[in-house]
This record gives structure tokens, C-alpha cells and sequence, in this order.
């Protein structure tokens, strides 16, 4: 590679360095056959693929459009439960930030990237007042005698989500980089909405037509996480479908569409069908599409003439278990996150940390059995979570994030990322009033993905001619 170019960790890669390598993973040999044999399983396979996982790593690390696309490619994954959730946690989202942080501070690496744009007052404000609200309501929590492990890890999470947003949001330096971003993730969607149905239901977790939980690889979960995660994406591709020309795009996209739409039925997740509902409502009033249209009364015949249709939808509507509370259920956990917002209606009781406040508010189940529960809600999540400023931060982004993008789509160039990105967002809130997924961080990383890409697809309309180094432009360029 030219001189100009070369990361910060290249060298002379020859025979020694391949030598030192074969080393290592050897003594990572041994390491995983002890450890096997003292029944610590997934250290032991942490251990033996961390060489190539830092290779890998290295690799990526030649450009910020590296680090993005191999995250995007993976982030459907992460969110359905693909990923082995300690991965997910502690390698996926902090390792993509740590290497966007290398290649985005060059004054203190011999690198060549580009810096950071810049934004307006209110695109960065709620972000940082996120951070920090998140920051003083968990330390609160601390000394009020609340806090415990779960607390000081979606701290960490919730900071994490709040610098990948910033990153999204700055560095994107082409509304084609933002493109191929949102294709790259929404064809790893359509591959966990082809996967879904084949993974076997889970043990001892009954409900209508089949149960809530579903095997994968790497342990049980829940279909409404699946479907909070693939939902948004659903309505990004039908929003780009509706507002994109022909073309082969405009195929992939309505292929992606009609998969993870078709997988939400399987998922039986009600805040699942509300949420792409809202998005098709939206998509069809903004777009005026006569596909829509009539691909919705399709549906609807369909739907109607279907017998084992009509017996999901009625059986979804009023199935309650103790691990799927239908509306009556849900409005005792939402009346205990509204007693427990108003009594710390300033600071709120730590983030994701209403799920072990609400047993000292005498919740009427054991801790060890409802210590899963948390608002099935995220506006009262938050509101519980980190009072009234929290949830006014919180709507701020949204609305903000979902004004912008339907802005943009009124710009010729970036009408099919407006539209997208708008549908994504109302899928998401709307789905947010029937469960509150921030816990798995997959799902919580798509709100971040949301509001970076409307924001800086906000910024590239706007400013159409953005100036960038040759280097930016060879290494960042599609």
C-alpha cells in the first residue's frame, strides 16, 4: 500500500510475524484445553479465538467505513440473539467504538483519517444530556442503596450507544456510504428472518399456536426481541422500496421487505405488528404507492380468508403467561413504573434499574421469578429510569431524528433515506409502547443507528459539498 496510507499498526508482516502468531494460538491451544477441562466452556472458546478475533480487528482498522460495515453486518445478529450475548456486550459494540476512536483521533496515531464533523446545537446536545443524565440518575441510585450489577452494566451500554451515535452521525461522508450501510444491514436482517423459523421453540415457556421463546445457538430468546429488532429494519426497506426508481435496488429491497415482514407473523410480537403497521400507514401516506396499496388489500384478503390467520390474531390479542404479559397484564407493570417515576420523577432510579427498584415498591411476584420484568415500555422505562428529564431527552431525540429524516425526504438525492429512515424510526416508537428491549444491546444499538443516520443524512443534504482530503477520498470512499 502507498506510504500515505499505511495504518498505524503496519509493518513487516513476513515469516517471523507469521511465526509469532502460530505461537500464540498454540499456547491459546493449551489455554482452551485447561480451561475446557475445568468447565469454563465459553472463556475457554474466548480464549481460542481471540488471535483471529485482533486480527480481524487489524484488518478492519484501515478505515472508519470498515469498522461501520462489518458492525452493521453483524448488528441483526447481535439483536436477534445470533451472537453469543457476551460478545454482543463486551467485544461487539465497545470494540467498534475503540477502532472508530483510533481512526478518528489522528493527532495521536499515525493515522490518516478524517476527523469528526461537526454538528448543530441540537443534534449533539441531547446526546450529551443522555450521557450525562444517565451518569448522575445511575451514581443516585448508588447511594439511594438500588444499584447492583445489572445497573452498572447498561451505565456502560447506555454510554456506549450514546458515542456510536455521535460517530454515525459525523463521520458518514456520503449519502452512498449511508446507502450501503442500511443494504448491508438489512440483507444480515433478512438472513436471521430466514433463520428464525428453523430454530427450535424453547422448554417450559407455553402460548397460542406455539411458544414465545425459540433455541438459537447460543442459548433461549425471547420472539419479541427478534422482532423489535428486525421490525424497524422491515420498515426501513419498505420505506427505501416505496421511494426509490426501478432498478435492482429497488428488487433487493422489496425482497428484504416481503421476508422480514412475512417473519413477523412467525414471531407472534403484538408491539411487533403495531409498530410495522404505523411504518406501512406512514410509508403509504407519504409515498401515495399504488403497490402499497394494493399489496396491503392483499394482505387484508388474505388475512381474512385465512382461518389459522384469524385464530393468531385473536389468540395473540388476549394470550397472557408469566413470561408474556398481554395488555391487562402490562398495565400493572406500567402502573408500578408510573408510581416509581413520580417518587423519583428528577433523577429516576438508574437505568434498566426499575426491573429491582419495583420489588422494594412491594411488586406482587418473587424478586427470583420477576426480576426479568422490566416497564415493557420505553417511554415509562426511562421515565422509571432516569425521571423526567431522561424521558424528555428521549422524546427529543426521537422527534428530532423522525423531523429531519422526513425533511430529507423531500431532497431528490436522498428521498429513499428519508422515507426509510423515517418509517424506521415510527416502527420503533411505536413498538417501544409494548416492551422496552434496551437490555439486549443489539436492539438498543438500532435506536442509535436510527438517530446517527438521521442526523447525518440530515447533515449531507445539507451540506451537499463537503469538502474531504485525497486521503478520505481513497480510503473512505465507495
Amino acid at each position: 500500500m502507498p506510504e500515505q496510507v499505511r495504518p498505524f499498526y503496519a509493518g513487516s508482516a513476513g515469516p517471523m510475524a507469521l511465526r509469532w502468531f502460530v505461537v500464540l494460538e498454540a499456547l491459546c491451544v493449551v489455554a482452551y484445553i485447561a480451561l475446557t477441562m475445568m468447565g469454563l466452556a465459553w472463556l475457554a472458546l474466548v480464549v481460542l479465538v481471540a488471535p483471529f478475533h485482533v486480527l480481524g480487528g487489524l484488518a478492519l482498522a484501515r478505515s472508519t467505513r470498515a469498522v461501520l460495515l462489518a458492525f452493521f453486518l453483524l448488528l441483526p445478529l447481535a439483536g436477534a440473539g445470533l451472537l453469543p450475548y457476551a460478545y454482543d456486550r463486551n467485544v461487539l459494540l465497545p470494540g467498534s467504538i475503540v477502532l472508530l476512536c483510533f481512526l478518528v483521533f489522528p493527532r495521536y496515531l499515525a493515522t490518516d483519517e478524517c476527523t469528526a464533523a461537526s454538528l448543530r446545537r441540537s443534534e449533539w446536545l441531547p446526546l450529551a444530556g443522555l450521557a450525562v443524565w444517565t451518569l448522575v440518575s445511575s451514581a443516585n441510585a448508588v447511594t439511594q442503596g438500588w444499584g447492583w450489577k445489572f445497573l452498572r452494566v447498561m451505565t456502560i451500554v447506555t454510554i456506549e450507544v450514546v458515542v456510536l451515535t455521535y460517530f454515525l452521525a459525523t463521520l458518514l461522508r456520503s449519502l452512498r456510504d449511508v446507502r450501503t450501510l442500511l443494504y448491508a444491514t438489512l440483507g444480515a436482517s433478512a438472513l436471521v428472518a430466514v433463520c428464525t423459523p428453523f430454530f427450535p421453540a424453547g422448554s417450559g415457556v407455553p402460548g397460542p399456536l406455539g411458544g414465545k421463546m425459540v433455541v438459537t445457538p447460543f442459548g433461549d430468546i425471547n420472539l419479541n426481541t427478534i422482532g423489535y429488532m428486525v421490525g424497524p429494519l422491515a420498515a426501513i426497506a419498505l420505506g427505501m422500496f416505496a421511494a426509490s426508481g426501478k432498478g435492482t435496488s429497488r428488487f433487493y429491497l422489496g425482497t428484504v421487505a416481503f421476508i422480514c415482514a412475512s417473519m413477523l407473523v412467525f414471531t407472534k410480537s403484538r408491539g411487533a405488528w403495531l409498530g410495522f403497521g404505523c411504518a406501512f400507514l406512514f410509508v403509504l401516506a407519504r409515498t401515495r404507492s399504488p403497490a402499497l396499496l394494493l399489496s396491503a388489500a392483499g394482505v387484508g384478503l388474505v388475512t381474512l380468508a385465512s382461518d389459522l390467520s384469524r385464530r393468531l390474531l385473536v389468540a395473540r390479542a388476549v394470550a397472557t403467561t408469566l413470561y408474556d404479559p398481554a395488555l391487562l397484564g402490562r398495565f400493572q407493570v406500567w402502573d408500578f413504573a408510573w408510581r416509581i417515576g413520580k417518587d423519583n420523577w428528577l433523577l429516576g432510579v438508574g437505568i434498566e434499574n426499575f426491573r429491582y427498584v419495583k420489588h422494594f415498591y412491594r411488586f406482587p411476584l418473587p424478586m427470583s421469578s420477576a426480576i426479568q420484568f422490566n416497564a415493557h415500555n420505553i417511554y415509562l422505562e426511562v421515565f422509571a429510569d432516569l425521571g423526567v428529564v431522561g424521558v424528555l431527552l428521549l422524546l427529543w431525540l426521537l422527534a428530532g431524528s423522525f423531523s429531519r429524516s422526513l425533511r430529507v425526504s423531500g431532497h431528490a438525492d436522498a428521498k429513499d433515506l428519508g422515507v426509510g429512515l423515517s418509517a424506521g424510526i415510527v416502527a420503533y416508537a411505536a413498538h417501544g409502547l409494548f416492551d422496552c428491549i434496551f437490555f439486549q444491546p443489539g436492539v438498543f444499538a438500532l435506536l442509535g443507528v436510527l438517530i446517527g443516520l438521521s442526523v447525518s443524512v440530515a447533515r449531507l443534504t445539507r451540506n451537499a459539498a463537503m469538502p474531504s482530503t485525497p486521503e478520505c477520498s481513497r480510503r473512505d470512499g465507495v
